[in-house]
């Protein structure tokens, strides 16, 4: 279904934001190597740039350490700009006095691997994290102790105390001014917002660590002991949504975005996905002064933990349309939590995971998840970072303004289309988001009409365009680019590449919408598409272009001064296939591929779950004459293509795994999975379809993962376990799904009677290899 066509309009003629040094200008600091990260009230800069970076949550300690470079590289490969990570009190001082670095949570380890790879990292170091652990991070036995937690009590800030000690022992010498990639520090979390459940109280459910009442004196008491033994990052962040409370100074405050939440039952249609000034006006009530620093998320949801009680699924539609808003609406850092998922320790004397959550499996549906898992939101995240890479320092000084009415649209509302714009001097971004949770939105016809202080901008030109429904889109007007005034577009720009003497602009052209880019006639001498790579119309004012989506296709625009800009217009399939590689073998590179791709020490690394033939095409190539090296595969250059793109195919070996299954009875079965796989198998993968509430997988008498069913398959990745595979079988066990009424009570003992049925059942189960090779160029 269709709405009725709608015209919207917008005068644009408000002034500019006003940027200003702001409360965190002297946080400002350099490395050795004379790069630097500051702030103004708006944005964060790097190297004096405005810069909007993406940050993504990974615990190391819910992660193999054997993996984590892995995992890093393809955070970094993602468009992660920023990795931030738990430290869990708890996973460190299980016992009381004994603190283990070692194996999972060997946390220099990982800050070495991040400086190694070139990911500033913001450690939150509680001592309360919450991070859906055991007593929000607390150990166990601090509460066997007369004390208040979270408080200035002497006896917990002592404790406190030893436990930063102990960390900044481990991060000593790692802090960005001395050459290491620690930036910022998370002390505390949710500080007078939140608690977590105290699971070690043991004599009834419902019962919470506190939230804290101290306020901002307890935060500086915190600080003042971290700065003390040694804690002293480029600057601090807190947590500041619900009225949380934050420091004044040197403190950047960060806030959150949740829309699929477990703990509002029956929840409505979030305002999440709902355009906002959020820089005039926050979205909740906070402790701060929001025009004095950034707006900053470092929890927006790239997924949600299912609990025994409330089981979301959260489409990757939610997740791309959650960063659009926010960006749109002034957000200038996007922080995911989680990006990277894992899967729970198991302490020395019980598991430690919050009660009601699973044992060990924190998946989050993230982005990247348990085992490694590459999720359908990763790539939505990427394009955007590839946009904010190359564009966001056009982006970050530009200020929201909202049209009239989109204050007083309510997120049941299907029929007020949902819009706004990012502007500076009349140039910038038209944001539109035809995404709710919980609610269906309608396709719609539409046409813009903005009014600029340089000229008209429409969208279309002439005509109107399609939003279907789910969609988000970013358009850009009235911006000028390597001397190229685009006027306005109904394709999404991805990212900008020089090749030599020339620019390449890729765009992309959104399902169902048809692309159009109108470029001021004042710079351009001539527009050229051949081959039929799109049709060129001409005003006495503009060139319209009409670009053919596919990367065989390009425009060539040439410039009055005799230069030359290439315009390519992906599909969004392509767009969505797309990575960019900075000094891949000496170049910045464009690479798209069927498979999922990674760079490690000068060799791309192609990983292909279940597929053993792959697509690859780079811009720019590698020298023509000396072509490219596969480690394993037979790769193959494809028949020469017009385009500005080399295309390659990689083929391996198929790989049927044999599994022998040992059926126990419809809800319990016994898997022998081979341990020796192929050179060019680098993970086995199950892909298990089930009936039921819990699955739990075991390795002998271990819990490997465990699952709560929330109607989507459950997926484990074998790499991890695979030398216990020649040993042990993989057991799989499903606890039943009750259907009817349960008669209960206590008498003494508790007593029930079930009148219903109970379902568990495995339906499927299937072994997906993953396909792996290294390519280099041939030579190096």
């Amino acid at each position: 279904m269709k709405n009725a066509n709608t015209v919207l309009k917008l005068d644009i003629g408000q002034a500019n934001k006003t940027i200003r040094p702001g409360k965190l200008a002297l946080q400002a600091g350099s490395n050795p190597k004379g790069e630097s990260f500051g702030f103004t009230n708006f944005y964060m800069t790097r190297n004096g740039e405005p810069f909007i970076p993406v940050v993504g949550e990974f615990h190391f300690s819910r992660f193999s350490y054997l993996h984590w470079e892995e995992e890093l590289l393809k955070m970094k490969a993602g468009g992660v700009h920023l990795v931030a990570t738990y430290v869990f009190w708890n996973y460190h001082e299980e016992e009381e006095g004994v603190f283990d670095w070692s194996g999972n949570r060997n946390l220099r380890h990982f800050i070495d691997l991040c400086a190694k790879h070139e990911l500033p990292l913001i450690l939150r170091i509680g001592p309360f994290c919450h991070g859906e652990v055991r007593n929000g991070g607390i150990p166990d036995w601090v509460f066997r102790y007369p004390l208040e937690v979270r408080s200035n009590d002497e006896r917990y800030l002592t404790l406190s105390r030893r436990l930063y000690r102990e960390i900044s022992r481990q991060v000593q010498g790692t802090y960005y001014q001395e050459g290491g990639p620690v930036i910022a520090v998370q002390l505390e979390n949710e500080y007078m917002h939140a608690g977590a459940p105290l699971d070690a109280w043991g004599y009834s459910g419902d019962k919470y660590v506190t939230a804290g009442t101290g306020g901002n004196e307890h935060l500086a008491e915190l600080r003042r002991i971290a700065v003390d033994v040694g804690i002293r990052p480029l600057f601090f962040t807190a947590t500041a949504w619900g009225g949380a409370a934050v420091p004044e100074e040197g403190t950047l405050p960060m806030l959150a975005g949740y829309a699929y939440t477990p703990w509002i039952p029956n929840q409505p249609p979030s305002r999440e996905y709902l355009f906002q000034d959020l820089h005039v006006t926050p979205a909740e009530p906070v402790n701060y002064d929001s025009m004095e620093y950034p707006v900053a998320y470092c929890e927006m949801a790239g997924g949600m933990q299912v609990s025994y009680k409330a089981r979301p699924y959260v489409p990757a539609d939610s997740v791309e349309a959650m960063t659009l808003v926010k960006l749109a609406s002034g957000s200038n850092l996007l922080g995911y939590y989680m990006y990277h998922g894992g899967s729970n320790p198991v302490g020395q004397k019980t598991f430690l995971n919050e009660s009601g959550l699973p044992k060990i499996t924190y998946d989050y549906q993230s982005p990247l998840g348990e085992f490694g898992r590459v999720g359908e939101s990763y790539d939505r995240i990427r394009a955007i970072s590839l946009f904010l890479q190359s564009f966001g320092r056009w982006l970050a000084p530009m200020g929201t303004l909202l049209p009239d009415g989109q204050e007083q649209v309510t997120p049941e509302d299907t029929e007020r289309v949902r819009w706004c714009v990012r502007q500076k001097d009349g140039s910038g971004f038209v944001f539109l988001n035809n995404f709710q949770d919980h609610v269906e939105l309608p396709d719609r016809r539409l046409r813009i009409e903005l009014d600029t202080p340089q000229g008209k901008a429409l969208f279309p030109h002439t005509g109107e365009l399609t939003l279907r429904s789910g969609l988000g889109v970013i358009l850009p007007f009235n911006l000028k680019l390597d001397g190229l005034f685009i006027a306005s577009a109904t394709a999404q720009l991805l990212t900008r590449l020089e090749a030599g003497n020339e620019t390449v602009l890729v765009f992309y052209a959104h399902d169902g919408m048809e692309p159009e880019i109108v470029l001021r006639k004042t710079s351009v001498s001539s527009v050229e598409a051949g081959n039929g790579s799109g049709v060129v119309s001409e005003d006495d004012a503009h060139w319209m272009v009409r670009p053919t989506p596919g990367q065989q296709h390009q425009i060539l625009v040439k410039m009055a001064e005799g230069r030359a800009v290439r315009l390519v217009t992906l599909t969004r399939e392509e767009a969505l296939q797309t990575y960019r590689f900075d000094g891949l073998w000496g170049q910045d590179t464009l690479v798209l591929s069927t498979s999922h791709l990674a760079m490690k020490d000068g060799q791309l690394i192609c990983t292909s779950p279940g597929h053993n033939n792959v697509t690859l095409s780079l811009f720019p190539t590698p020298d023509p004459s000396a072509g490219l090296w596969s480690s394993t595969g037979e790769l193959q250059e494809t028949e020469s293509e017009e385009g500005l793109f080399r295309s390659y195919t990689l083929e391996f070996p198929a790989y049927r795994p044999e599994m022998k299954l040992t059926s126990l009875s419809d809800r319990s079965v016994l898997l022998e999975i081979p341990a020796e796989w192929p050179d060019d198998v680098a993970d086995v993968w199950l892909k298990v379809d089930y009936d039921g509430d819990v699955a739990a997988a075991y390795l002998g008498d271990r819990m490997l993962t465990d699952h709560i069913h929330y109607g989507q398959p459950w997926e484990i990745g074998l790499k991890q376990a695979r030398h216990e595979l020649e040993n042990h079988p993989l057991q799989l066990s499903v606890t039943p799904l009750r259907q009817g009424i349960v008669h209960s009570f206590v008498n003494q003992a508790y007593v029930e009677r079930f009148e219903g049925i109970e379902i568990a059942k495995i339906h499927d189960i299937q072994i997906i290899p993953h396909y792996s090779a290294r390519l280099w160029p041939r030579g190096e």
